[in-house]
């Protein structure tokens, strides 16, 4: 095996154990454990293909609408917090496999916190 692959192992095996992917399963679970997070849940999936079907406005509408109340739920905010923690993880990942590759990318600040470059 390449030590690049290697390398690749040990990333997905990191992120595998990681406290990010750990908080997610724990509030996929609990969403999916709370019949009313779950309705919700289930709603707002079932427009977000509706949406991706025919885009109308109102079909638009009633996705906000659902996924407002989706994340108004204390559980279902608790796995749209988990989940974008999670998300920032990988692209951050992402991020670095890009510029390793590119080179990095300067856009004009200095290091801010809002791109972790």
């Amino acid at each position: 095996m390449s030590e690049v692959l290697k390398k690749a192992a040990e990333l997905a095996d990191a992120i595998a154990r990681s406290e990010e992917l750990a908080n997610l399963r724990m509030a996929e679970t609990k969403v999916a454990m709370d019949p009313e997070a779950m309705e919700l849940f289930n709603e707002v999936q079932r427009l977000q293909q509706m949406a991706q079907m025919s885009g109308t406005p109102e079909v638009m509408k009633e996705l906000e609408e659902a996924f407002e109340k989706f994340s108004q739920n204390e559980i279902a905010k608790a796995f749209l917090e988990a989940n974008q923690a999670f998300g920032a993880m990988l692209e951050s990942i992402n991020r670095m496999l890009q510029e390793a590759i590119e080179g990095p990318k300067h856009h004009g600040c200095e290091g801010c916190s809002g791109c972790n470059i």
